[in-house]
């Protein structure tokens, strides 16, 4: 009997501890937002809610704080303090490895991102990190780069070129990278490591190579005759060329970059970033960093088309991420940049462009309509998501031409194919673009870093105030979103938000007031209408109960400030999946 009693203690004991650990383990899980600004980004207009709950990653329910606290009675609980919390941001276009190689190189950003102002200047940074790096350049196949310079704020008013770059080594190769990432320019052994000095080097189909009065190179190469400088810098220490076009840094290297590039763009509160050039080693060290779980934000890929086929884009697309990492479809770079000019456009430059004939309006990469039909066909024809860089508005009428010729053939009927940047398509061009399946994704900082540029010199006082016309894309009903393409311009998606909403240059002016969006637009375009062009609509983007929990917690609610002070609002915390991936440290407390 007394056995037997035993055996019924400790087997009601053994199940008391097994409900206490499971009910324990299962509270441990739930986490309740609450006291807070909650903005779900749901509907047209701004809906607040009093809490959240997420559970394992995600938001398992959304409403008010005593039916989260009578449903989840042990949950963990965090008071927001009265700050604001919105999803996480979504990256709809950038260059996650490009931007991590940029941490690697000298900056020549102009101000306020950087300081470089003139050749001099530029010069003298590059002769500085020759000096500082001297282990760096041992060997004489070692380039020394440099990545940011803007020909349109440098104080000689021109593009730095070979003989610049010689005045800091005749012995290295030295290539410098336009802020565009469209331009290179390289010094006199650059240009002879490349190949650009050979005679029987032929410069490819929408690409420039400039010449000097003498007749030879000049240093100044131009879109895809980049490729040839970028395989020669980017090869593999073998010493074959091709491998790491887009990696031209040791390997260990390049994955510590890596991680620093995903806390930068942590600390600005994204949640799901993007590389949008894709190629195939980007593909591999990305996919490695994420299966040695060393990824904790989503990354997005979009293969580089000239260097990828169709066939081979379809057989690594996903639907859905794999250890945060997934291919989304292929792009394509279709003509190139405003303010080095190679955007093309329907008319001409508004100033005259040096070496070129009165009627220069840029140039496409690619000059046969029939030739773009095939390519984005062929991407329709796999059902696979493809992506298409067209600044200008000429460049525009291509894609509006292959995208109905796309859909005729090959009947996709929800490509969403992503038009980037934009920034003069035209009110017939949203007319026509209406009958297909097509979003827009605007460069917003270019509304503020060039907007004085582009009005004086690139396009003039009437294509400037229509510069990235994101109010008549939305009014038009098409999906609309914001981006920085970093390493372009700074990762920092509130500064977008508070472009888009003011539209303001440097100098303060406004080009194009009627084109300001809300500010709860330029929320929407920076995460749910991201979410939606990625096809990701269904999983995050908005704060809805099976929703991944994305957040970022803000100190301030961009619906409630002036306008002019939204770009002061700070990034507190950003939350990937219920974890904490950054948190801004608490000012130090000043000594009087």
């Amino acid at each position: 009997m007394r056995a037997y009693l035993y055996l019924l203690l400790v087997l009601f004991i053994s199940s008391c501890n097994e409900k206490t650990k499971n009910d324990f383990s299962d509270t441990l899980a739930i986490t309740i937002y609450f006291n807070g600004s909650i903005i779900t980004m749901e509907g047209n207009e701004a809906e607040y809610v009093e809490s959240i709950a997420e559970k394992n990653g995600k938001i398992v329910f959304v409403g008010s704080l005593k039916d989260a606290e009578a449903q989840y009675q042990n949950a963990v609980k965090v008071d927001l303090e009265g700050k604001t919390m919105i999803p996480g941001f979504i990256d709809s276009h950038s260059h996650f490895v490009q931007t991590a190689l940029k941490l690697n190189f000298v900056n020549l950003d102009p101000p306020p991102a950087g300081k470089t102002n003139s050749i001099e200047m530029l010069v003298n940074q590059l002769k500085e990190e020759l000096i500082e790096n001297p282990e760096k350049y041992k060997a004489d196949d070692n380039w020394i780069i440099g990545w940011g310079f803007d020909n349109g704020f440098l104080e000689e008013g021109r593009f730095p070129n070979r003989e610049d770059l010689d005045q800091v080594s005749e012995d290295f190769p030295i290539a410098i990278i336009h802020f565009s990432s469209h331009i290179l320019v390289l010094n006199s052994k650059g240009l002879e490591r490349a190949g650009y000095l050979n005679d029987d080097y032929t410069v490819p189909e929408g690409g420039v190579l400039q010449y000097g009065e003498n007749g030879e190179p000049n240093g100044v190469i131009e879109e895809q005759a980049m490729l040839s400088a970028m395989s020669t810098i980017g090869k593999d220490y073998s010493g074959k060329p091709g491998k790491y076009i887009s990696i031209p840094l040791p390997e260990a290297l390049m994955k510590q970059k890596l991680i620093e590039s995903q806390e930068l763009y942590a600390s600005n509160g994204f949640t799901t970033i993007t590389e949008m050039a894709a190629t195939q080693n980007d593909y591999e060290m990305i996919k490695e960093l994420g299966d040695q779980g060393k990824l904790k934000l989503d990354v997005a890929m979009a293969f580089y088309s000239p260097l990828t086929s169709p066939s081979q884009v379809a057989k690594l697309y996903s639907t859905s991420y794999s250890n945060h990492y997934r291919v989304m479809g292929g792009k394509l770079n279709l003509d190139g940049g405003s303010p080095g000019r190679t955007a093309y456009l329907r008319a001409p430059y508004h100033t005259p462009t040096p070496g070129q004939p009165e009627d220069y309006r840029g140039y496409s990469s690619i000059k046969e309509q029939d030739d773009m039909n095939d390519l984005v066909s062929s991407y329709y024809e796999q059902r696979v998501p493809f992506f298409i860089h067209a600044l200008g508005d000429a460049a525009v009428d291509q894609c509006i031409a292959a995208i109905k010729y796309s859909e005729e053939n090959y009947g996709y009927d929800d490509p969403r194919t992503q038009i980037i940047h934009a920034q003069q398509v035209q009110p017939d061009q949203f007319e026509a673009l209406k009958k297909h399946s097509a979003t827009f994704t605007f460069q917003m900082a270019h509304n503020y870093y060039f907007g004085d540029y582009h009005n004086e010199f690139i396009y003039g006082p009437e294509r400037t105030n229509r510069l990235n016309p994101a109010k008549e894309a939305v009014e038009n009903g098409f999906s609309v979103t914001l981006h920085h393409d970093s390493p372009v311009h700074p990762v920092n998606q509130i500064d977008l938000i508070w472009i888009a909403t003011n539209r303001s240059s440097r100098s303060g002016k406004v080009y194009g007031e009627e084109q300001r969006l809300s500010p709860y637009e330029a929320l929407k375009a920076s995460t749910i209408e991201a979410a939606y062009q990625f096809k990701e609509e269904k999983v995050k983007g908005s704060i809805s109960e099976g929703k991944v929990a994305d957040f970022v917690i803000l100190d301030k609610n961009p619906l409630n400030v002036d306008i002019s002070t939204i770009k002061d609002i700070v990034v507190l915390e950003t939350i990937k999946e219920g974890v904490s991936v950054y948190k801004k440290k608490a000012e130090p407390d000043k000594v009087n």
